[in-house]
């Protein structure tokens, strides 16, 4: 959980942060991104020029700029996390989008506030020093503002998902930060992961990489066979029958019928039917990568398979291919290409 403190000056935002540190949230600042950026530039740390120096960055960059690079540290970091403080309203459109992100808001009366940044030892030189009038006429300055990079704490504060007043005790506070975050802990319950494989990758996945365990040199090719409650129930690649050498035997494409592959190779789709050991294919789906040729369209038709799915037809203009095709759609069998969800996969067999 990120959770992003918004409110107005002196309204116990600072609180806030310490009563969720105690908490074990990691803290990142706002105040100080541009403290550093202050010393950086060779300015003295005020409020005036943090306000500058934040809207020069949020001009230059986006006005979500500053936000932003702090989300991304708290999110490498991992954890629960602040980010304090959230200042304009482009900033907060561009947290609310972001995974696990939570805005809060703190406010109290303006003579309160007033009060507080005038006593505590950690305003910026230029607060102290302001009259009630100068700091009620800085607030409402800013709340004018329309440009959403610059910022408008008033419009902050409506944008948050969670209010909080502090105008009483710090106790108080602590006690109605405290229950919204049990409300936010059963929120944050896990849920199912997202992005899964379709079914038709998965299938087609597991056809092209069972073309792996395939030692022709030219073409490896794979296919899966699925029933209708979708449970595999066979696969197969090209290769020569058990007990064929694949030493002895050729793996040549041209020359002498004998002196060649293709008298001796079975197709993926053959192996995978053999290889489901007599069980009924009927209503089955086969997933190839490349549609199959005359001779396994005759093996698919006489298994019951009535579906082949398949990735490419690169082959069509051939006969083998033109007689597969005239043979299945005959008697009625389905045929599918797919364009895949994804392109690649990647997949790792070592375990951390």
């Amino acid at each position: 959980m990120i959770i992003g403190i918004t409110g107005t000056f002196g309204a116990g935002k600072g609180t806030v942060v310490e009563f969720l540190l105690k908490k074990g949230f990691k803290h990142y600042s706002v105040r100080e991104f541009l403290t550093q950026e202050l010393l950086r530039r060779g300015m003295d740390v005020s409020q005036g020029n943090m306000f500058l120096v934040a809207n020069d960055l949020r001009a230059k960059f986006g006005s979500s700029h500053i936000v932003e690079e702090l989300y991304s540290q708290a999110a490498r970091d991992g954890g629960d996390a602040i980010i304090e403080s959230v200042r304009c309203p482009g900033e907060v459109d561009a947290l609310k989008g972001k995974d696990g992100f939570v805005l809060f808001a703190v406010d109290a009366d303006v003579e309160t506030r007033y009060s507080r940044i005038v006593d505590r030892k950690g305003s910026a030189s230029d607060e102290r020093n302001f009259s009630f009038e100068k700091f009620v006429e800085r607030e409402q300055d800013q709340e004018g503002n329309k440009d959403p990079t610059k910022q408008n704490l008033g419009k902050c504060i409506e944008m948050a998902n969670y209010k909080f007043m502090n105008d009483w005790t710090i106790e108080e506070l602590h006690n109605k930060v405290e229950a919204v975050l049990e409300k936010l802990i059963v929120k944050k319950r896990v849920t199912k992961r997202e992005g899964v494989l379709s079914w038709d990758d998965y299938f087609m996945s597991i056809a092209i990489l069972s073309a792996q365990r395939s030692k022709d040199p030219s073409t490896q090719v794979g296919a899966c066979i699925v029933s209708p409650s979708k449970k595999i129930v066979g696969a197969g690649y090209n290769g020569f029958p058990i007990g064929c050498s694949d030493e002895d035997l050729p793996w040549e494409r041209e020359g002498d019928f004998v002196d060649v592959k293709y008298p001796y190779i079975c197709h993926a789709e053959l192996n995978a039917i053999l290889n489901t050991s007599g069980r009924s294919l009927t209503d089955c789906s086969i997933y190839v990568a490349l549609f199959p040729c005359n001779e396994c369209a005759k093996a698919i038709i006489q298994s019951g398979i009535k579906e082949v799915v398949y990735l490419s037809d690169k082959y069509a203009h051939l006969p083998a291919y033109i007689s597969s095709r005239r043979m299945l759609e005959m008697v009625g069998i389905k045929l599918r290409r797919i364009v895949p969800d994804k392109d690649s996969l990647n997949i790792s067999l070592k375990l951390d």
